[in-house]
């Protein structure tokens, strides 16, 4: 019993000291988004929610396990006075009573886990999919081609969104919930214009990605919640996630998130410019 009592006040001590430390890494994380490097969507914030929920719940796992071998190695370690240890009876020792609580804490624990951040999560992110007409959605058509990202804003008159170089970039309003239209073809293939292959629009930024198939349209919302920019976070950037040949470390567009008055000045600019 002295043994139980001592691991297991060793093992609390362990676990507070985790959890702090893991509360203070959540906290001086990049850009103070918790373990996520950034978390500047709303659809970010919950999968950086759910990741320091795991976390806080596999500190005193880890505790646990760790504490009980180094407890084990030191307290029941053999005397340098006892040359031939033979078979001791404790090394074939069962105890049915720990397997029966191991067993049942970690189905409880997987259950949790299941219910939280599993499924309260993924209904979050379902109900932000959701998105009305009465919020005002900025509609964003996303056009995936080997190896570029065309940017259209119908609501807006915006074939394709360029820069003053006449790079492809998109521009996004703050606080502002945002509907991405998906396809992968290529536009400029005259001849058949569903040649592509699969890619994924993926802004590391916002904490989220979604692939891009040919002959398949999928849509994508999130709320932008930072005003940001690619220079000056190099993570709020398009990038591919899925190889999708040579050309595939290449294929990125700059983002902008400014404020609404800042978006309408711009697109009424892209517009008059014919783009």
């Amino acid at each position: 019993m002295s043994n139980i009592v001592t691991f297991g006040i060793m093992w609390i001590v362990a676990s507070l000291l985790g959890e702090w430390g893991a509360t203070a890494w959540i906290n001086a994380a990049p850009h103070g988004t918790g373990t996520f490097w950034g978390s500047w969507s709303n659809l970010g914030v919950i999968g950086a929610n759910a990741f320091d929920f795991l976390l806080w719940v596999a500190v005193p796992i880890f505790m646990f396990v760790v504490m009980f071998l180094i407890f084990a190695m030191v307290r029941f370690r053999v005397p340098k006075t006892e040359t031939n240890p033979g078979d001791a009876k404790d090394q074939r020792r069962v105890n049915k009573a720990f397997i029966g609580i191991w067993i049942v804490a970690s189905v409880l624990i997987n259950i949790l886990v299941w219910l939280h951040p599993n499924a309260s999560g993924l209904e979050q992110v379902f109900a932000a999919q959701r998105v009305t007409k009465t919020e005002h959605p900025l509609i964003v058509d996303v056009v995936a081609r080997q190896w570029e990202w065309i940017f259209s804003y119908p609501q807006y008159g915006i074939t394709q969104a360029v820069n003053s170089a006449g790079q492809d970039v998109l521009y996004l309003p703050v606080n502002r919930p945002v509907k991405f239209i998906l396809q992968s073809y290529d536009p400029f293939h005259t001849y058949d214009a569903t040649i592509n292959v699969m890619h994924s629009f993926w802004i590391p930024g916002f904490g989220v990605k979604q692939d891009v198939v040919p002959g398949e349209t999928r849509t994508l919302v999130l709320t932008p919640t930072k005003i940001t920019s690619t220079q000056q976070d190099p993570m709020v950037r398009v990038q591919c996630a899925e190889v999708c040949g040579p050309g595939h470390p290449y294929m990125e567009a700059n983002v902008h998130v400014v404020s609404s008055s800042a978006f309408a000045k711009w697109a009424k600019a892209e517009a008059a410019a014919g783009n």
